[in-house]
């Protein structure tokens, strides 16, 4: 799967549409959150696929430079 920038963007800044952090978006969840979702199975459908990146993202260290493209529009 290739990744377009303007899909990630889309991606890091979608809100989560449940729980706790409901509204938040999906980049600034917190890894411990994260964590809970991978070991209790992601959600179904497109959402699961999104959270497993960003947690993939926030793993690996990757996830500090996109802070600053959450606020630009």
């Amino acid at each position: 799967m290739t990744l377009q920038s303007a899909e990630l963007l889309s991606i890091i800044r979608k809100p989560m549409p449940f729980g706790k952090y409901h509204g938040q978006p999906l980049l600034r969840l917190p890894m411990a959150y994260l964590c809970w979702l991978e070991r209790k199975g992601w959600p179904a459908g497109t959402l699961g696929t999104e959270l497993a990146l960003v947690y993939e993202l926030k793993l690996n260290g990757v996830d500090q430079p996109l802070y600053s493209l959450l606020e630009r529009r």
